[in-house]
């Protein structure tokens, strides 16, 4: 729990720099761009972070593809739209999973509304970002290696997971 307080805290101070704002054109083309600057700020800076770790712990590492893990590192949330999900309700889904997960996960509904709409729908978001982060990508023609890492990156780990996939979840557990 003492991870989730200093993720809002992050939250709550997060901000994008120049040299940010550089190495997404390093990274992305112009439509991928797009869904990344669609996100947040807090969320941009999220996955920035994840981006900078998944760097770090892949310097080391043979036969990685960066610019492929980058990439997916930068893209793995773009399924969290700016303005579709209040702060507020970001953070009750936080806690909402920790003390009731099985429950708040078959709660949640796609659709904005009333105030319990906007929260069940915070929920769905929260349980299904990977999956609507993916649909997204294929709709802009990204690869379907990229859209693959993007969906499966809080499914149960696998065999044959490519270390790209692994370094992926790593570094977004850590941040």
């Amino acid at each position: 729990m003492l991870n989730r307080i200093k993720q809002v805290f992050a939250a709550l101070t997060a901000s994008i720099t120049q040299q940010d704002r550089e190495f997404v054109d390093l990274y992305l083309d112009s439509d991928a761009q797009k869904l990344f600057w669609a996100m947040n700020v807090p969320d941009q800076r999220h996955v920035l972070n994840v981006a900078y770790t998944a760097l770090h712990l892949a310097q080391d590492i043979k036969n990685i593809n960066s610019r492929l893990l980058v990439k997916c590192a930068l893209l793995h949330d773009v399924g969290k739209v700016k303005g579709d999900v209040s702060t507020l309700d970001k953070m009750i889904t936080v806690i909402g999973e920790y003390l009731f997960p099985n429950w708040v996960m078959k709660w949640g509904r796609q659709g904005r509304g009333g105030k319990v709409s906007n929260l069940r729908h915070a929920f769905y978001i929260y349980f299904n970002h990977a999956e609507i982060s993916a649909a997204m990508l294929r709709e802009i023609g990204e690869s379907h290696e990229v859209a693959e890492i993007v969906a499966k990156h809080h499914k149960t780990p696998a065999e044959n997971d490519p270390l790209e996939l692994i370094l992926l979840r790593r570094s977004d557990s850590l941040h």
